[in-house]
Formats: C-alpha cells, sequence, structure tokens
C-alpha cells in the first residue's frame, strides 16, 4: 500500500486520534491535521518539485519533519532522507548517488548544527530550500485547497469512490510496488550506497513486526513510542515513526539520542511505553536512569548493534527491565528478527519474523555457522550507487545480508559478526566482535573496537583500540588466555582513542576505526 493512502486509512481504521504525533518543543499534530498539513504543503511544493523525481531531506526529528515527508509522498515522488552526521563528504556523496537537485531543509536547524559553511557548499551543488520559508507562501486561498483535495482524497480511500475521483483528480496513480524512500548505508566500511526501498517493503516489514510484538492498535491497546534515532536511521523513520502513526499508535518524536540525562526523564514525562534504542546508547543512559523512569514502559527493544550481557544484566537487575534484542539490516526495510517475552533466548537476536526465508551458506574457515542470505517482500528494491541503480544483486532474490549467523534447533538467530570483520591469522579465520567481549568485560564503562591490519610474519596482526587510558593489552591478553584463547586471538597492538568513533545511528563506525588502527 502506497504510505499516503496508508496515512488516509487511519481515519477509517483507528477514527480522529488527537495528537498522534508529539515533539520535545511542544509542537503536535493529530492524523487528520498530518494529512491536510502533508497535502497543504504539497501544494506550495508542486511547482518547486516539478522536475525532480526525488528530494532530499535534510531536516530533525520534529513534527514538521513527517508533514514534510508525507507531503513529498502525496506528490507521489520518492524521499531521500539525509545523515546529517556522516560529514560533508557523504552528504555530497549520497546527493550525487541518488541524482538529486532539490533539498529541504530548516535554518533553525543549520543554525543549531552550526552548519553554514557545509550548507553553502551543498548548495553548490543542488538546490537549497528551506521549510521556515513557506508560512508567508500560506494564504487563505490554498487553505481551501488544501481542503477541497483533503475532501477527494478521502473520499478516494474508499472503494466505491475510486472511479469517481479517477475522473475528477488530478492527481497521480500511485503504486505500492514504486519507491518510496532512499536511506544510505552507514558507511561504517565503506563509501555510502543509496538503499532503495518501496511502498510494499516498508508496509510487509511493518505487518511484520507488529505481528510479532503484537501491537494490535485496535484493541484498544494504543501504546505511545519514544523515538530519538533519527529518520535517516532505518528503524528511526521505519519502526519509530512509520509503524506507529499508520497502525494507530502515537509517537513522541525526540531531536538526538545524545542527551544521555534528559532522555530518561523524558520517557516516563511524555508517557512512552516503547523504546527503540542500541547498546552504545543504553550504556550511556544507564548511569542516568531511575527506575520510575520505567514506569509506562512495555517495550525496550535494542538492536543496530550486538547487545552486551552486561548491559542486559544491568538494566534487568537494576531496573526490572527486560531488554529485547533485535536485528535489522536497511535492506530488509528494515526490521528481520525480533526476541519478545513469549520467544526469548539471551544472546539470540530473537527468532526470524514471519514472511522472511533465511538460509545459511557455508564458508571456508567458519567453524560455526556462515554467511546469512534473507528473502521476503520487505527486502529493497536494490541500491543506488555511483555506477546508476542496481537490483539487488543476488541469485532468485536472496539478499547477502554479509553477517555471520547461526540458527539454533528453536529457531532463534544468533549473529557471530559481520563478514569483513574477521582477520586471516596463520591461516585461521578470528572473529574481531568475539575478541571485543574480553576488554567489555574487564572495562565494561568504556568503548573498545579491534581491528586488523597487514602482518607480513602471519598475514593480519589485531590491533585493540579504546577510548579507556589505562586500559593494558598484557592484562587483556592474560584475562583471554585464562578463558582458554590461544595467542593467535591476542591483539598485538594497544591504541588509545582520545575520541571513540561513533555514527549518529549510535553503531561504531568502524572504518574510521580502521584509519586510525593502520595509523
Amino acid at each position: 500500500m502506497h504510505l499516503f493512502d496508508n496515512l488516509c486509512l487511519t481515519l477509517r481504521h483507528y477514527g480522529y486520534r488527537h495528537k498522534i504525533i508529539e515533539d520535545s518543543f511542544g509542537n503536535s499534530i493529530s492524523n487528520l491535521g498530518l494529512i491536510y498539513k502533508s497535502i497543504l504543503i504539497s501544494i506550495i511544493y508542486k511547482k518547486k518539485l516539478k522536475k525532480e523525481n526525488t528530494v532530499a531531506i535534510l531536516m530533525p526529528n520534529i513534527v514538521v519533519t513527517s508533514v514534510l515527508f508525507f507531503s513529498i509522498q502525496y506528490l507521489n515522488k520518492v524521499v531521500s532522507i539525509i545523515n546529517f552526521t556522516s560529514g560533508l563528504k557523504n552528504i555530497i556523496s549520497s546527493l550525487k548517488i541518488s541524482k538529486i537537485k532539490t533539498i529541504i531543509t530548516s535554518r533553525k536547524f543549520i543554525e543549531q548544527l552550526d552548519m553554514h559553511d557545509a550548507i553553502k557548499k551543498i548548495n553548490e551543488e543542488v538546490k537549497v530550500l528551506y521549510i521556515d520559508d513557506i508560512k508567508s507562501e500560506i494564504s487563505l486561498f490554498l487553505k481551501i485547497k488544501a481542503a477541497k483535495e483533503l475532501i477527494f482524497y478521502l473520499l478516494y480511500s474508499y472503494a466505491l469512490f475510486n472511479y469517481i475521483f479517477s475522473c475528477f483528480s488530478s492527481q497521480v496513480k500511485r503504486n505500492a510496488n514504486d519507491p518510496a524512500l532512499i536511506l544510505y548505508t552507514s558507511g561504517t566500511e565503506s563509501s555510502p550506497k543509496g538503499v532503495v526501498l518501496s511502498h510494499k517493503n516498508l508496509y510487509i516489514n511493518r505487518s511484520q513486526v507488529l505481528r510479532s510484538l503484537d501491537l494490535n492498535s485496535k484493541k484498544n491497546k494504543i501504546e505511545k513510542f519514544f523515538t530519538c534515532l533519527p529518520f535517516f536511521h532505518s528503524f528511526g523513520i521505519g519502526i519509530g515513526v512509520l509503524l506507529p502513526i499508520l497502525n494507530g499508535h502515537k509517537v513522541f518524536l525526540y531531536p538526538t539520542p545524545l542527551h544521555y540525562k534528559a532522555i530518561p526523564s523524558l520517557l516516563e514525562k511524555s508517557k512512552a511505553s516503547i523504546f527503540f534504542s542500541t547498546n552504545t546508547f543504553l550504556k550511556k543512559y544507564k548511569n542516568y536512569f531511575k527506575k520510575e523512569n520505567f514506569k509506562y514502559i512495555k517495550y525496550l527493544i535494542a538492536g543496530a548493534e550486538k547487545l552486551d550481557e552486561e548491559i542486559y544484566s544491568y538494566y534487568k537487575n537494576k531496573f526490572n527491565i527486560k531488554i529485547l534484542e533485535g536485528y535489522g539490516v536497511t535492506e530488509a526495510s528494515p526490521a528481520v528478527s525480533v526476541n519478545t517475552y513469549d520467544n526469548f533466548r539471551l544472546g539470540s537476536v530473537g527468532k526470524i519474523l514471519y514472511g522472511i526465508d533465511y538460509k545459511i551458506e557455508k564458508i571456508d574457515g567458519y567453524n560455526k555457522g556462515g554467511l546469512l542470505y534473507i528473502k521476503g517482500d520487505n527486502i529493497m528494491l536494490g541500491y543506488q550507487n555511483e555506477n546508476n541503480f542496481q537490483k539487488i544483486d543476488i541469485k532468485n532474490n536472496w539478499y547477502n545480508t554479509g553477517d555471520i549467523a547461526f540458527v539454533d534447533d528453536d529457531g532463534f538467530l544468533f549473529i557471530l559478526g559481520r563478514l569483513k570483520r574477521f582477520a586471516k591469522i596463520a591461516g585461521e579465520m578470528i572473529s574481531l566482535v568475539q575478541i571485543e567481549e574480553f576488554p567489555k568485560k574487564l572495562w565494561p564503562e568504556y568503548n573498545h573496537g579491534i581491528c586488523s591490519v597487514l602482518d607480513s610474519a602471519k598475514g593480519e596482526a589485531l590491533v585493540f583500540l579504546t577510548d579507556n587510558k589505562e586500559a593494558d593489552i598484557v592484562k587483556l591478553n592474560s584475562f583471554m588466555k585464562d578463558s582458554g584463547f590461544s595467542n593467535l586471538y591476542f591483539p598485538k597492538k594497544i591504541k588509545i582513542v582520545s575520541v571513540f568513533p561513533i555514527l549518529g545511528s549510535g553503531k561504531i563506525d568502524f572504518k574510521k576505526l580502521q584509519e586510525l588502527a593502520e595509523i
């Protein structure tokens, strides 16, 4: 189903709901208001964006971003969401990959991020429009015109009026198989690629998550999502925004996950019942959380990176909160698996969602598990790269996740690490993720990473990077030896990193970490 059609159907299925979206600046909007204002803004932007197939947005987590997103969907154009934390080089690369001609942002936002110099350089590549400027263009005539289009569109959402609407409306026909959204790979290991997701991809994945977590708002179980993961994050937009507002739930938007002191109390204040986060952020929040902050929380779900057992235990013992770990990739729209209260296994990322097929392909050198492939209607249309659009480069629609994994006898999925995050030392495949568990246990308050560099003696050697100034490689290797590991697994060098590289999504920036390891 097309995203805007889905938005209109919220009125039929769930009725008029006030404050379906709120943000930390005191703004709010109902589902009807979201539809109306999206149409109103689309009227203003229609001529400005007439020649564009894809429109980029560079915006924070606020109500107006949701309105802007759906206004572009109403114009039947593709939304490209730019990662403003990725640096100017990656931003311009993303714009070029998607052949963007226009980007929409906010003057206030650019001011807050101090991106004036960056936006000047971006403006050399594409046209920049500011959402702040449209207030002066809104007239009574446009408001009436938007109201008329709203009435026609709501009538159109009922099958009885489809034919009548198609005869009199100038709106283009919408196809669920068309591209809806472009997100960009994080660039943790290489330059970013554009991931093209269709309306159908996003619709199917929302249905899969709703089924696994039993989030049916028709049962009068109206949940409230606390979404601080940014719009450019696949879980931020797909699960944190689209899932709640298109399925009768509510969402509270917060502009950044980096406000470690503020977010715990805001969870309680906003009365949010569902919170998605990452291991890195949960580690930062834990010292500021109080038990009462979880008063309304029903689901605390961690994804994007491996959940440390120490973090799980801390939240369980300190706050009596069970963190449910899940797994997803942007290319899967994004959710692939999740633990639930009924089906839970610590250390796993849960059972694979309904409607997703999987297979494990054995790889030489790996004793356990293999390369994970998935297939389903939630898998992306393809990649955008420097060589134009590329459909999924796989056989029979199987997508190669690049993750080494295994599934146990009960159907629980375990992610062992990225294929690229293995080193070959003296002919043996060594998991970098496995080694990273040891410094986490020794110094849990700090950030750690293991990288491999070329070594003339054994092919590759391991470098331990950390922001713990007191870390001792001898102590680390001794700890690993006591745990039964051979010296092939021991890092040969330690590097203290003053500012550990973390992406806006909450993941470690392994691309930058590798650069530091090679210096």
